[in-house]
């Protein structure tokens, strides 16, 4: 990457799909659209200084009308990169202690996803359970339809709750099972109303009265609540575990089950697979075999494969060193040859550890260079048929021989082109109709890829997508000094002992006026419309879209949303988990614009992304993207601005962050189309990671955080009050603040790059890493172990607890300034030019030009997504300050003298936005 020249800043007016590299001074450009490196304003001037250009325009390949010539030069400003809204520098130490009623979440902004606060539960769930994209949902049908905000739910059913929160509660005492509308089959709580003196009780979902059982009957308090509220979850918390009674089970209650599929190719062997694969199943056995709360019918088999499977007799205790071995050569048509490969955890745990020990000597000499990952895919799912389970499968090789071998290779070339939606469209049928038997008999499956070879995990990731599994990508391993066998080894323990549920099967349920529309996520959905996930568990999230049916009558002053999960737990009951939440109706817009949740918002734009990926293209995906949020801003001009500037670009206080949470989505690498940046196994398991995660991973997966390690205080690195580590504050995502003479550390819960400058002291070396200076391109090479020191206990305190609280585990890659490795850090700078997409203060006076052209009836047809901006030099600014009557923030134009003054006074940050005819952003 080029370096930057002093004192000059990247300006952009938009981007056509090419994208043209050159030196220092260089441009490109797509139609009339340039990219000029300019002078920013110098101390005490108001113009900015003239350069030369280096080198003349380049016309895009393919376009016939433009010549190679250059482009008149526009004086640019500087932009004050600390004047546009970000998110919070604060990582939550600010809210520590803060308590929020959910009761009140209504009318209380919510907290956000991933700050730090404490949920008292008191009439509806946590917002770790479910969380909307507007907490005040519209009274009519014609305001819904006005209105752009989607009304999406993102619910994280069996999300994890901090120690210091009420778990959910397990009502146990209905003998006949939960209470239930006779009607619409909602399930009863703190929201329904009991009339009659208690006889009956009016249902909040659809207004159904209904009779209450003898046994469950209570008289009512003067305020018309039953007498036994307080005593009963169901009553008074908006979150409840019911007893599933046997109506709910269509067979015994299935127990705990994991099958090992582990390859033992030479590839896997000799990267070290095999060793990694051992250590993390012995530690799962270990901990299964003594967890507190896991069912005690907790079963286990592994089998081996290369070109050849091996299953292996573990429930005879023999006196050899190795259980006895069954091989099946037929990879074409496989089969369980034995049903003693799979044991009880408890009571065969030396065997399963006599197995484990033998495993590296055993296939040590291995020379066969092929695996049959299909073919022990399959027979792994029939070892579970009778109880159904999990497999957990392991590669570090294609799948290129026997049964569901794939052939495809990667055609990286495709995105943009015709062929793209084959790119994204399974190879074969093998792995869905596996994936639809998987889901009858209750098997889920993972994937742990340990190979940089082209896997083609778009046909292999339906297997995962379709039965609740995860795609666990791990290209560098046995290339990275071990770092990717620690990740293996974490989330293979994290995957087998985080809270799951089984054979689960999820609702959701609307009141009168509303109703469910669609499902965004990795589930199974039946034909009856069931969401079906044989496992389920802590961390994984879906998306649920609601429309405006019909207009809510005016006596109804909530609208209700329920999510009713029947699952099996881990310690073999069966459950019905539901969460329950009361939003307010309003007929006021911009009282749903004050109430909307950033975080639901992009969490469902992520999921909606893929899927309209999947269905269309690359390019759509992102089209749509700037769609929806120029959609948004500009309805929320048109009703709710109090007589805004002409030039005016308004962002509520809600959704100040929306374009630039728009612009990380565009740069994200699941839907980046530089084939440099990402390849396609790489993006297909970003996609299904988009698909899964929760609101608060979404927002760091978005826009990562980045921390400075070389001006950390005396607290941070150490623990707080409650069990976790005092982090800094974050930097923004530019350039511009990496310092040579710094460290920075940038996550975004899926990677982690350790960013190191050139001139960055040698005591800074010597404590973190133990060497006094850095040869050019071997950062990569360095290990970062905790050290006798109080600065590297920081830092790997601090990446530690970053860590334990993402569901995947990021390696640390390290690159220093200036190495070949640095791109990887440039790649997540999202407030930078980024391959052919803009700059975010380019991006933002994009937003405002096509608002602009919308109010005066001037934009074209709304696919059509053109930096049309106004023809006069429009300044826009950003003051945190500066809000109008509804809170909302202003991002103003500024008069040629406005400009000069507040350059004097230094209180703004101002650019200009030039207008160029049929140019498109991409």
């Amino acid at each position: 990457m080029p370096e930057r020249p002093q004192n000059l800043s990247p300006v952009h007016s938009g981007d056509g799909g090419g994208v043209a590299r050159g030196g220092e001074g260089s441009a490109d450009a797509a139609g009339d659209l340039q990219l000029l490196w300019q002078a920013a304003l110098r101390d005490g001037q108001h113009e900015p200084v003239q350069q030369p250009l280096r080198e003349p325009i380049q016309a895009l390949p393919g376009d016939g009308n433009r010549s190679n010539m250059s482009s008149p030069r526009t004086p640019r400003s500087r932009i004050d990169p600390n004047q546009v809204p970000r998110p919070p520098s604060s990582t939550g130490k600010d809210s520590d202690g803060k308590e929020f009623r959910t009761s009140s979440l209504a009318t209380t902004p919510i907290p956000q996803a991933a700050s730090s606060y404490r949920i008292i539960d008191d009439g509806n769930c946590s917002p770790r359970f479910m969380r909307m994209s507007i907490n005040q949902l519209p009274a009519t049908k014609e305001l819904a339809q006005k209105l752009a905000l989607p009304i999406a739910v993102v619910i994280q059913p069996l999300a994890q709750l901090p120690p210091d929160e009420v778990q959910v509660p397990f009502v146990v005492d209905h003998v006949q099972g939960p209470v239930r509308c006779r009607r619409c089959r909602a399930y009863i709580n703190c929201h329904v109303q009991f009339i009659d003196g208690g006889r009956h009780w009016t249902c909040n979902m659809c207004g159904m009265n209904n009779g209450v059982e003898s046994d469950y009957f209570c008289t009512l308090d003067a305020q018309g609540r039953r007498r036994d509220a307080a005593d009963r979850p169901e009553l008074s918390l908006g979150s409840v575990d019911f007893a599933a009674s046997q109506e709910y089970c269509d067979r015994p209650a299935m127990a705990p089950a994991f099958m090992f599929a582990i390859d033992v190719s030479a590839n896997a062997v000799q990267g070290g697979l095999l060793h990694a694969s051992v250590a993390a199943i012995r530690e799962c056995v270990e901990q299964l075999s003594r967890a507190e709360g896991v069912d005690s019918r907790a079963m286990l088999g592994i089998l081996t494969f290369d070109t050849q499977l091996h299953f292996f007799n573990l429930s005879t205790d023999a006196d050899s060193d190795i259980p006895g071995m069954c091989v099946v050569s037929d990879v074409d048509d496989p089969f369980v040859p034995t049903p003693l490969c799979f044991v009880n955890v408890r009571e065969k745990k030396h065997n399963i550890f006599k197995l484990l020990d033998a495993l590296p000597d055993l296939f040590k000499d291995n020379q066969n260079g092929e695996a049959a990952v299909g073919a022990a895919l399959r027979t792994a799912t029939q070892a579970l048929e009778p109880n159904g389970g999990k497999v957990v499968c392991m590669f570090g090789s294609p799948p290129t021989l026997g049964v569901g071998k794939l052939s495809r290779h990667d055609d990286f070339q495709a995105v943009g082109t015709d062929r793209e939606k084959r790119l994204h469209t399974p190879d074969n049928n093998f792995y869905s109709e596996l994936a639809t038997h998987c889901c009858k008999v209750q098997v889920a499956v993972d994937l742990h890829v340990c190979t940089s070879l082209y896997t083609d995990l778009v046909s292999m990731g339906v297997l995962c997508k379709n039965t609740g599994g995860q795609i666990h990508y791990l290209p560098k391993f046995g290339q990275d000094g071990g770092g990717s066998s620690g990740k293996l080894y974490h989330e293979i323990l994290r995957a087998t002992l985080r809270f799951t549920g089984y054979e689960a099967v999820l609702r959701v349920r609307c009141s009168q006026g509303f109703a469910v529309v669609d499902y965004y996520g990795c589930f199974h959905k039946t034909p009856e419309g069931d969401i079906e996930f044989p496992v389920i568990d802590s961390d994984k999230a879906l998306a649920v879209t609601i429309k405006a049916e019909a207009d809510v009558s005016g006596g109804v002053s909530h609208g209700a949303i329920q999510c009713a999960l029947l699952y099996t737990a881990q310690d073999g009951s069966r459950r019905i988990r539901v969460h329950t939440l009361a939003a307010p109706i309003t007929g006021s817009i911009s009282t749903i614009f004050k109430s909307a949740d950033l975080d639901s918002l992009m969490n469902f734009t992520a999921k909606q992304a893929v899927v309209h990926l999947l269905a269309h293209s690359l390019e759509s995906a992102r089209q749509n993207l700037i769609v929806n949020a120029v959609q948004i801003l500009y309805i929320y001009r048109r009703h709710c601005a109090s007589n805004p500037a002409p030039g005016q670009l308004i962002l509520p206080e809600s959704l100040k962050l929306l374009p630039l949470y728009t612009l990380g989505m565009m740069k994200n690498k699941a839907l980046v189309s530089d084939t440099a940046i990402i390849k396609t196994d790489e993006r297909a398991y970003l996609m299904q990671r988009l698909l899964t995660l929760s609101a608060s991973e979404t927002s760091t997966f978005i826009y990562p955080r980045m921390f400075a390690l070389h001006q950390l205080g005396p607290e941070h690195g150490t623990p707080d009050n409650k069990g976790g580590v005092y982090l800094p504050a974050c930097i923004s995502l530019t350039a511009e603040k990496l310092d040579s003479e710094g460290a920075y550390l940038l996550e975004n819960g899926e990677v982690m790059i350790l960013w190191l400058g050139k001139q960055l002291p040698q005591s800074f070396l010597e404590q973190i890493f133990g060497v006094h200076a850095l040869a050019e391109n071997t950062a990569g090479g360095l290990q970062l172990q905790p050290r006798e020191n109080a600065l590297s206990r920081k830092v790997c305190a601090m990446i530690e607890f970053i860590r334990s609280h993402r569901p995947s585990y990021p390696v640390v890659q390290i690159v220093q300034q200036r190495d070949v490795a640095e791109s990887n850090m440039f790649a997540y700078m999202v407030e930078d030019r980024c391959g052919s997409i803009v700059s975010y203060v380019d991006f933002l006076c994009h937003v405002h030009s096509k608002i602009q052209a919308k109010l005066t009836d001037r934009a074209g047809s709304r696919d059509h997504v053109g930096a049309v901006a106004s023809s006069a030099t429009c300044a826009v600014r950003y003051r945190p300050s500066s809000r109008d009557h509804t809170g909302a923030v202003l991002l103003c134009p500024l008069s040629r003298a406005q400009q000069v003054a507040a350059h004097v006074s230094g209180g703004c940050c101002y650019f200009p936005c030039h207008e160029h005819s049929k140019s498109q952003l991409t």
